[in-house]
């Protein structure tokens, strides 16, 4: 944290964040993208996960958590989902339970 910068402050989503967050999600996820993926891909998927309607049905979901880092505006976010993603792999490797996945985090 540089001097006299307050630091981040995290928090749940709420409704009044969806177009600052989609905005975010849709600005990030190119950056974590490796180069063989296409524009046209990438842009599918932000139209189809990151939206502004996706992030409204995530922050509804009672097995999903969506938190937002703010300093001035928001600058960060993460999802988590309750539970093990279904894939074998990750259900053999993941043996204690409850358990919580951290989805996505930017």
């Amino acid at each position: 944290m540089a001097a006299g910068r307050a630091p981040a402050l995290i928090s749940l989503a709420t409704a009044a964040d969806l177009p600052e967050l989609a905005a975010v999600a849709a600005a990030t996820f190119p950056l974590a993208c490796p180069p063989s993926v296409t524009p046209d891909n990438i842009a599918a998927f932000i139209a189809e996960t990151l939206s502004v309607e996706r992030f409204g049905e995530y922050l509804t979901d009672p097995n999903r958590i969506v938190l937002v880092a703010r300093e001035d505006s928001i600058t960060g976010y993460a999802m988590l989902i309750h539970g093990v993603p279904d894939n074998s792999d990750v259900q053999r490797a993941v043996t204690q339970r409850p358990a919580l996945e951290l989805s996505k985090i930017y």
